[in-house]
């Protein structure tokens, strides 16, 4: 089977950022395990192995579409995306954080959540943007 020479922009965008929604999932159900193993906190109900990799992923999905948007639309797609996915991170980390003054700033939900936004953050920054610029994985 031969390489196509030209691979659509939108496609390459959608799977680098599943890949990335992937590899996010993982790294969040091991910060889960992790977190609930040196914290002690279990109330979290909400926060359990199907809504992680689930929640993840759709959130992969969007920021692949908007990836795409700014590929296609934007000259300088790379600067811009970081830009804004720090600036949302930052911005969500710092919400959450001071959302509830009766608790300590990162145990509980408030620890939990911020630490799925920045390992998402992260992959979103370094691994997408990777698996979209790479020759060879879309043989």
């Amino acid at each position: 089977m031969r390489r196509p020479d030209t691979i659509p922009i939108f496609s390459k965008a959608l799977l680098a950022s599943a890949l990335t929604g992937l590899a996010a999932s993982i790294v969040n159900g091991f910060y889960d395990i992790l977190f609930r193993g040196i914290t002690r906190y279990m109330p979290a109900l909400e926060f359990n192995f199907l809504s992680i990799p689930l929640l993840t992923m759709l959130t992969f999905i969007v920021v692949g579409l908007i990836f795409f948007v700014f590929i296609k639309y934007v000259n300088k797609p790379a600067f811009i995306v970081t830009l804004i996915v720090l600036i949302i991170a930052c911005f969500a980390i710092t919400a959450l954080l001071h959302s509830d003054a009766s608790e300590t700033a990162f145990y509980g939900n408030h620890g939990l959540i911020a630490g799925f936004i920045i390992i998402s953050g992260v992959l979103a920054l370094t691994l997408l943007p990777y698996l979209y610029n790479h020759p060879k994985i879309y043989i």
